[in-house]
């Protein structure tokens, strides 16, 4: 009985022995396959790579980017709404575009194109490089097959009528050691697209504002539906509604109707007020 417990657990011994030993090989098979790798397989490991890496950052890059603009919409252009006034309205904020000030003097802080895209880059300061680098991890899944060398990251946005383009510039160095030789490749990333028509949203806001700032001018008055966004070759694509608060303050919900495969709805709000 002693003998055939010796047995057994010798079998257990032996069995647990080869599994660390097959995980062993596994984890480092990448480094151990490149003793035998030539210099030829190795830069087309490179190029078979270079694409997913790619890809990788384009996504890492673009679903925090699409948060940060749709809170930036939501608040009128800013991403940070500290010092302006702000008008609650059913659990929403919206923020004052246009108000008068102490003596009645009319102020439009709708901010430009180029103020939004100034916003885009504290949203990637305060939170969104953070959410770009956790959703990376550091490259862990590229590494475990070859190196990765990083330079500096830098994201700008431009705004145009129909979409938002981000310009990385990003540059990224891969490499793999094939025996006595090293394989190298440098990446440089793609634009990314998002699909939002913010300039063409920013358009219709202005027009409100740009409005109200003047004296005898009310947005009651404008001819919405000749609104130069509205392009014959294209449906209309952007609901407008103004809400009465109370008699001068008027909330405007604007939100882009999706017209193109992967868009979504995208919606920009503020308010103004006229007391």
């Amino acid at each position: 009985m002693n003998q055939k417990r010796g047995q057994v657990t010798l079998f257990i011994i032996i069995a647990i022995v080869i599994v660390v030993l097959a995980l062993l090989v596994i984890f480092f098979w990448p480094k151990i396959s490149s003793t035998f790798m030539s210099q030829q397989q190795a830069q087309q490991l490179l190029a078979s790579q270079a694409e997913p890496l790619r890809q990788a950052v384009y996504d890492c890059i673009k679903a925090p980017s699409m948060k940060g603009f749709t809170k930036i919409g939501l608040q009128g252009g800013y991403y940070d709404t500290t010092g302006l006034s702000k008008i609650s309205y059913l659990d929403n904020d919206f923020t004052v575009e246009m108000y008068k000030d102490a003596s009645k003097q009319r102020i439009n802080k709708l901010p430009t194109l180029s103020q939004i895209e100034s916003q885009y880059q504290l949203f990637l300061k305060q939170e969104g490089n953070a959410e770009i680098d956790k959703c990376l991890n550091n490259f862990a899944g590229f590494k475990r097959v070859m190196n990765i060398e990083v330079g500096e990251r830098k994201i700008t946005p431009l705004i145009y009528y129909d979409a938002i383009v981000l310009q990385v510039d990003w540059e990224m160095k891969i490499s793999k050691q094939a025996g006595s030789n090293n394989a190298e490749q440098t990446i440089n990333q793609k634009p990314v697209m998002i699909l939002v028509p913010l300039g063409y949203l920013w358009q219709t806001a202005n027009k409100i504002v740009d409005c109200e700032v003047q004296v005898d001018c009310k947005y009651e008055g404008l001819e919405w539906d000749k609104d130069n966004w509205n392009n014959p070759f294209r449906l209309q694509y952007i609901n407008k509604e103004a809400i009465s608060i109370t008699k001068d303050q008027i909330a405007f919900l604007l939100e882009s109707i999706p017209y193109r495969p992967g868009e979504n709805p995208f919606r920009f709000n503020f308010a103004i007020d006229r007391s």
